[in-house]
C-alpha cells in the first residue's frame, strides 16, 4: 500500500493506496480484506473514537471510516492538504500542509472544533506526553500544542522536520537530511542525531528499537536506543514510506501499492 501511515486496528493492517482508497489487510490470510473510499489522495491514518481518520489531502478534508462496518461515517472539511493526522485528548489532530495550520477534530460534533496556526509545510503529527506534536519541513521546527488551550507552547529548531515516532521516554524526528533526531520532550532538548538513510520517513517503535523506512535508498535501519546509532540494515524494495507492527511481524508499507512483511528476527 502507499501510504504515509498506517495503523494496526483491530487485528488488521490499515494503509491508504494511490488510488484513494483505505485499505484492509488481514494478517492471517497475507491478503486485502476490504477496501474503503477514502477521499482524494489519502495520506495518513490514526484511530480513535472506534473510528478511522484518514487525512485526504487534496479533498482537504479528514475522512472518517467506521472499521467494523468498514463504511465511510463522514468527510469533515479541514485546512488546505491535510497531510497526517493524531488522535489525543479526544480528539483528532490534521496537520494542513498548505496553510500552516493544525485542525482539531471534535468526534461527538464531527466538526473542526480548533484552528492552530504553526510553521511552515506541517507533515506528521503525533499525540505523546501529555501534549501534540507536529513536524514542520519547510520550517525547520518541531512544534509542542498544549491540548487544553489550543495554542503551541514551545518550538524547537529541527532542519526539514518531516515526521515524528514517540518512544517511552523520547520523541524520534524524521529529517530529509537523512538524520533522525532524538528529543527529550521535557527539555526539549536533542539529546542525540542519528544517521540513517536517505530521505526517512514514518518510524515506529518496535520491540525498543525504531525502526526507520528510508524511501530514497530502499532500506529499513533499525535503531538502538541505548548506542543512538543504527544497529542494522536491510535492504525492503523499492520506496518504502511506513511501518507498523502486527501479529508478531513488522510491516512495511512502499509506493506503487505493495506492502513487505519481515520476521522481526530477520
Amino acid at each position: 500500500m502507499a501510504s504515509s501511515s498506517r495503523s494496526a486496528v483491530r487485528g488488521s493492517l490499515w494503509a491508504t493506496d494511490t488510488i484513494n482508497r483505505l485499505v484492509q489487510v488481514d494478517p492471517a490470510a497475507n491478503a486485502v480484506a476490504a477496501k474503503v473510499p477514502a477521499g482524494t489522495r489519502p495520506l495518513g491514518v490514526a484511530y480513535g473514537s472506534r473510528s478511522l481518520w484518514v487525512a485526504s489531502s487534496f479533498s482537504s478534508a479528514v475522512t472518517r471510516i467506521d472499521p467494523v462496518r468498514r463504511k465511510v461515517v463522514r468527510r469533515i472539511r479541514v485546512g488546505i492538504s491535510p497531510y497526517d493526522v493524531a488522535y489525543g485528548a479526544g480528539a483528532v489532530w490534521a496537520s494542513n500542509e498548505v496553510d500552516a495550520t493544525v485542525s482539531r477534530i471534535s468526534p461527538r460534533k464531527n466538526r473542526v472544533v480548533a484552528r492552530i496556526g504553526v510553521a511552515a509545510q506541517p507533515n506528521g503529527i503525533t499525540s505523546a506526553f501529555g501534549s501534540i506534536w507536529v513536524a514542520c519541513l519547510r520550517g525547520n521546527r518541531v512544534l509542542r500544542i498544549n491540548p487544553a488551550r489550543n495554542r503551541v507552547t514551545a518550538r524547537v529548531t529541527v532542519p526539514a522536520a518531516d515526521w515524528i515516532t514517540a518512544s517511552p521516554d523520547s520523541l524520534w524526528v524524521s529529517s530529509e537530511r537523512g538524520r533522525i533526531y532524538r528529543l527529550n520532550p521535557t527539555t526539549l532538548e536533542t539529546t542525540a542525531t542519528v544517521q540513517v538513510g536517505a530521505n526517512p520517513l514514518a518510524s515506529a517503535w518496535i520491540d525498543g528499537e525504531l525502526w526507520v523506512p528510508n524511501i530514497d535508498d530502499d532500506t529499513l535501519s533499525i535503531v538502538d536506543p541505548a548506542t543512538n546509532a543504527v544497529r542494522r540494515t536491510i535492504p525492503v524494495g523499492d520506496g518504502p514510506i511506513a511501518v507498523a507492527e502486527l501479529a508478531g511481524d513488522v510491516w512495511v508499507t512502499h509506493e506503487r501499492d505493495r506492502l513487505w512483511r519481515l520476521s522481526k528476527g530477520g
